[in-house]
């Protein structure tokens, strides 16, 4: 869990050491991202389901496809519901995808271009990232 948090904080020397100014960045974004899950969890049952998920991170600034959304969900959930714990997972994977793209966008413009060999090594790092091999 450590590599997700320090991909937040800004950790990059990858010494095992987190600085006060990285701790204050992480607990900045886990502060926010709790505000959000209490929010949007009106049932109070320390979950959220696919709608709800679809609201909370529509409120941190991500536009997902309804595609995204379930694949999230299958992903996070246990029977449907994603726990807080999953949530946090979740919302460091996005941010690192975003902080990933972005990087490749250097226009900003909303799309990157790749060339094959970028596709496979870019692709590799990602999914590994996010847990899929």
């Amino acid at each position: 869990m450590w590599t997700y948090f320090a991909a937040i904080a800004g950790q990059r020397d990858y010494t095992g050491k987190m600085g006060f100014n990285e701790f204050k960045e992480l607990w900045a974004a886990l502060n926010a991202w709790k505000q959000n899950f209490m929010m949007i969890d009106q049932d109070r049952s320390g979950t959220v389901e696919l709608h709800e998920l679809g609201q909370v991170i529509a409120a941190m600034g991500y536009r997902l496809s309804p595609q995204t959304l379930t694949a999230i969900v299958k992903r996070y959930s246990k029977n449907g519901k994603i726990f807080f714990d999953d949530y946090v997972a979740c919302c460091v994977k996005l941010r690192a995808l975003t902080d990933f793209f972005r990087r490749r966008d250097n226009m900003q413009q909303g799309y990157v271009n790749f060339v094959y060999d970028d596709v496979s090594i870019s692709l590799n790092k990602i999914l590994k990232f996010v847990g899929t091999i």
